[in-house]
């Protein structure tokens, strides 16, 4: 290959025909080479013929393509660019020349690699630019492990021809290494081992012609998808959660998502049998339950409150099913940390009042106190899972993490459900209030910041309680308990205030 040019352009020509194992020439000026030219040049992977382009080059050397990244300049000595592309095509030399398309015989390509596997994307000179970026929407679409299913199959083929080399035998090869080709998944061709390649062999020269052996593999294949239900409201489901929920055999539910939700299985469902001191036991008993469902074939969905990775055991269960050598799908979900106090009118950050947020849990492993985080003025903090602990965690955090007692709360529950419920009252009294409407509906959390008081009405009290926030109808109270406002109203999330 030869390449005329001393700039990026020349460079990544370079890089891609030493990627294909050609030899690669170059003329160039080394004074005005790219850093990454001189360093191919020093490293004697290119071969620098000069800093000026001669005809007498294409009669002392034989060249199978070039490429002219330059259409002006000094290393063409008296000729044009017409003029070298014409002594190139009078040698019978193809020649690209970057951004002369008319002067091309050839074009390149925006090539994706993973190992033996290449994807090439041409716009045939006319936006190069613009192939780049088709070829990483079609690499980001490609299943993860693509390179490993390809070289698996490759190692495959040849196991297959060298126990069964006869020319007679080259259709049915063909024709078998076809259904797997077609009907295995990528993910199960990438993870075969050694073991899994001699189970098949022995199974070629058992099976006549194989095609039902692989139907039956594929048709046993199952799957696990950890899917966040988000707060509650299926309208908030991600179109990926809801596919996933209708295409399942069997969901294991959270026995807190809410019904709602609940309803759009279709299929068997299981709700988790967790209650106090049983949680433990009842993820086991989930593990295990999926465990045998996949490998009857069967589409699991574990349905998780919120978010699978925010307080949701997921990450535990990826594990799990990683020791199975299985690799579950996982569809990220609404938080209520972030959906909740959004719902109720409360921004987590807002200027000159809160430059960030923190999201904790009231309630370590072995239902455990949880470590408590010290005070921050400009900070809002979201507790999950702190409501059955509310008085102690009050207590503590005024107590031992410097919280001021009049500081803002608001527990919310049942986030973006019907009955919606939103209390409010300062650090040392939310206990109390909450009692006094008739303790917790789980689920719930408590938000504890001056945030909570950027978006209130004029008229709302600082204690109080606003039900079935979803539709806006109930009433506001002060602390003398004399209603301030109530009514009902659209949801409209872009308004916060309209829940006051």
């Amino acid at each position: 290959m030869l390449i005329i040019g001393d700039n990026s352009i020349a460079a990544n020509r370079a890089f891609s025909c030493l990627e294909a194992d050609a030899r690669v020439f170059l003329i160039a000026n080394p004074d005005r080479m790219c850093p990454e030219l001189k360093y191919r040049v020093e490293s004697h992977q290119v071969i620098l013929l000069g800093s000026e382009f001669n005809s007498n080059v294409l009669t002392s050397h034989t060249f199978d393509l070039a490429f002219i990244c330059c259409s002006t300049g000094n290393l063409f000595g008296q000729l044009d660019i017409d003029s070298v592309v014409k002594h190139f095509r009078q040698h019978r030399v193809p020649v690209n020349v970057s951004d002369q398309t008319r002067l091309c015989d050839f074009f390149m390509t925006s090539t994706y690699r993973d190992q033996s596997l290449q994807v090439s994307v041409s716009t045939n000179g006319q936006a190069s630019k613009l192939s780049n970026r088709i070829r990483r929407h079609i690499a980001s679409t490609l299943p993860p492990h693509l390179g490993d299913a390809v070289r698996k199959m490759g190692l495959l083929r040849k196991k297959i021809r060298a126990s069964d080399p006869s020319s007679a035998a080259s259709i049915r090869r063909m024709k078998w290494l076809a259904q797997i080709c077609e009907y295995w998944s990528m993910e199960r061709l990438a993870q075969l081992s050694d073991k899994d390649m001699n189970d098949l062999l022995e199974a070629y020269h058992h099976d006549e012609g194989y095609e039902s052996s692989v139907t039956s593999n594929d048709a046993r294949e199952g799957s696990i998808t950890l899917v966040g239900a988000g707060t509650g409201d299926p309208g908030l489901l991600t179109v990926a959660a809801h596919q996933a929920i209708k295409e399942a055999d069997l969901v294991l539910s959270d026995k807190i998502v809410p019904e709602e939700v609940v309803a759009l299985v279709e299929c068997e469902l299981k709700i988790a049998r967790k209650f106090p001191g049983n949680a433990d036991a009842a993820q086991e008993e989930f593990n295990e339950l999926a465990l045998k469902a996949i490998q009857q074939g069967k589409k699991v969905v574990r349905l998780k409150q919120g978010d699978p990775y925010l307080f949701g055991r997921g990450g535990e269960e990826v594990l799990f099913f990683r020791k199975h050598n299985i690799i579950p799908r996982v569809i990220p979900g609404i938080s209520s940390s972030v959906a909740a106090p959004l719902l109720a009118g409360i921004p987590l950050t807002h200027r000159s009042v809160a430059s960030q947020f923190l999201v904790t849990t009231g309630t370590g492993a072995q239902k455990s106190p949880a470590p408590l985080p010290t005070y921050e003025k400009h900070r809002t903090d979201v507790f999950l899972m702190a409501i059955h602990r509310l008085e102690a965690i009050t207590h503590d955090l005024i107590s031992k993490q410097n919280y001021p007692a009049d500081i803002p709360c608001a527990i919310i529950e049942r986030a973006s459900c019907k009955d919606q419920r939103v209390i409010y009252g300062p650090l040392s009294r939310i206990a109390s209030i909450l009692e006094r409407c008739g303790g917790s509906r789980p689920p719930g959390l408590l938000v504890v910041g001056h945030a909570i008081d950027v978006l209130k009405h004029e008229n709302k009290g600082t204690e109080g309680v606003v039900a079935n926030i979803v539709t806006y109808s109930g009433n506001m109270k002060d602390k003398q308990g004399e209603q301030v406002i109530s009514g009902s109203n659209l949801l409209q999330l872009h308004d916060p205030e309209s829940i006051y």
